[in-house]
């Protein structure tokens, strides 16, 4: 992730930058504890974790949060607001073998709005054990990622 850098003679922009580092760390902190508190169960349990699993909406809640934190305000061409569904897109859809998760959830009638077809392109990615790479290949896209997010 590209770090801030703002000029010392600005006293509101450095606390505001700092105030949104801050919360950065705090929402990578709360996500890693999510994770942490999956593999807990995972390990209390022995079986695999299923929908039902109240940390794992705990950490599909904070990693959504962390996609959409400091996000641009953007819409698409017919003034839909695009989320991190579109990020994801535009990232992968040129990738062979990282694009099928985003093919599959287009390929679902079901999913109408950028939010859900995120969260599916989510779940997706888990099932497959590709979230790790899906997430890399995305930000390894510096182009797309600083037009898109930051």
């Amino acid at each position: 992730m590209k770090s801030l850098s703002v000029p010392a003679s600005s006293p509101t922009m450095a606390s505001s930058s700092s105030v949104g580092d801050k919360q950065l760390q705090r929402i990578i902190r709360d996500l890693h504890d999510a994770v942490m508190e999956l593999i807990k169960e995972h390990k209390e349990c022995g079986e695999p974790i299923t929908d039902d699993s109240a940390s794992l909406h705990k950490f599909f809640y904070k990693l959504e949060y962390l996609l959409q934190f400091d996000q641009k305000e953007k819409t698409t061409f017919l003034g839909q607001r695009k989320d991190y569904w579109d990020y994801f897109c535009d990232c992968l859809i040129k990738i062979k073998g990282a694009n099928d998760g985003v093919r599959f959830v287009k390929s679902i009638p079901e999913l109408k709005t950028s939010l859900g077809k995120g969260r599916a392109l989510i779940r997706y990615s888990l099932v497959h054990q590709r979230l790790a790479d899906t997430l890399q290949q995305c930000f390894i896209n510096q182009k797309v990622t600083r037009s898109d997010n930051f």
